[in-house]
């Protein structure tokens, strides 16, 4: 092969040959939209198989712990009682959330012209202390206002028109969900002789030390997803747990809501607060200025407390990253594949990181150095 690349063409033979492959290859680049575009109607397709996988590892980490604690080892009732789990969690999000948004919505609505007569005397006091000009102020206030009132009374307008052309992308999306689902559930009650089928094929494929060091990667980037990922979720549900509790306590407005943004987003390593913090404080904004004051003095001290003594103990050395290393895989994650980019980014790297680590011991090993190139002790011979 390498032969007839360097071959100079000479025969007429040669330079046709030369001409059709010149032709393949412009032929192939201009087909490139085209094999992009089936490429990503064919991850379409997939795309409930692949969350089928993705939850089914999620609802592993419950079925394994049910499975050794409650039920000896037999996944059957333990995989029944995580589906049991999932859907009373989703059930009492849904519960929690769709009414508390409601409720904010209209609320909110109904009290646009109070808020927009509070910042017209505002203005106006402005105007009346400090001599300043506030009419184009006012002007503008006054067209926000009108524009999102009718924003508003165009999305209830249409909102039978725009379900009655959703039905189409309803049924879909149901189709997919029970994909999913279906996916999820023959891949956690067939677990184990799908492992089987796959460690078989790999052994047949590959030489016994290159299967071993396959099964090592494997295992060591399970036990890092699994551990990171099972502890943000039991970390997410405390945090939304502390701060419904605090937010009952002082009996601020929307609880339940804002509760669950909270939790959710802390699904996020390290900017996941922020981002859930944000919209709850504006959403108190709106109602009083003291209760917001208050939201935000409660994140703090939540977050504190979890980042402090709760989340060390939960995710303990799950991905042995540095803080700037965290930092590094969210935004890259976040670039990449956004929200799901930035909860899985953490876990990749560190697997990334421990392999490189391995790699560089391996190479000092092989040199007969340690890592301040200083040379290795002599094996004591008996």
């Amino acid at each position: 092969m390498k032969d007839w690349l360097e071959r100079v063409p000479k025969t007429t033979r040669d330079f046709l040959l030369l001409a059709l492959g010149v032709a393949l290859i412009f032929g192939a680049v201009r087909q490139l939209p085209v094999l992009a575009g089936g490429v990503g109607f064919l991850l379409k397709i997939l795309a409930p198989f692949a969350w089928g996988l993705v939850l089914a590892y999620i609802l592993d980490i419950p079925t394994r712990f049910f499975a050794q604690k409650l039920f000896k080892g037999k996944r059957g009732l333990a995989v029944v009682l995580s589906y049991i789990l999932m859907f009373g969690v989703v059930g009492l999000l849904l519960s929690l959330v769709v009414p508390q948004l409601a409720s904010s919505v209209s609320s909110f609505v109904s009290k646009l012209s109070a808020y927009e007569a509070d910042i017209q005397n505002a203005l106006t006091w402005v105007q009346q202390t400090f001599g300043i000009d506030t009419a184009t102020l006012e002007q503008y206030v006054e067209e926000v206002t009108d524009a999102v009132t009718k924003w508003f009374s165009t999305v209830s307008g249409e909102a039978a028109q725009a379900a009655a052309n959703a039905a189409a992308g309803v049924a879909g999306a149901a189709m997919d969900s029970f994909v999913t689902l279906a996916v999820s559930i023959y891949l956690l009650t067939g677990k184990e002789m799908l492992l089987h089928a796959l460690r078989t094929c790999l052994r047949a494929a590959l030489p016994p030390r290159k299967v071993g060091s396959v099964f090592s990667v494997c295992a060591m980037a399970n036990r890092t997803f699994s551990g990171y990922i099972g502890g943000q979720l039991l970390d997410a549900l405390l945090v939304g747990f502390e701060t419904f509790f605090l937010m009952s306590l002082f009996r601020l407005d929307y609880a339940p809501l804002i509760a669950v943004l909270v939790g959710v987003t802390n699904i996020i390593p390290v900017l996941g607060p922020f981002i859930g913090a944000v919209p709850g404080a504006v959403i108190l904004l709106l109602e009083s200025p003291l209760q917001a004051v208050e939201f935000v003095l409660i994140i703090l001290v939540v977050q504190q407390v979890d980042g402090n003594f709760i989340a060390p103990r939960i995710l303990g050395g799950a991905t042995g990253l540095p803080g700037l290393g965290v930092l590094l895989a969210i935004i890259m994650g976040g670039s990449l594949f956004g929200i799901p980019g930035m909860v899985i980014g953490v876990p990749t790297l560190a697997v990334i990181v421990t392999l490189i680590k391995q790699a560089v011991g391996a190479g000092l090993t092989a040199r007969g150095i340690d890592e301040n190139g200083n040379p290795l002790p002599e094996p004591e011979t008996k």
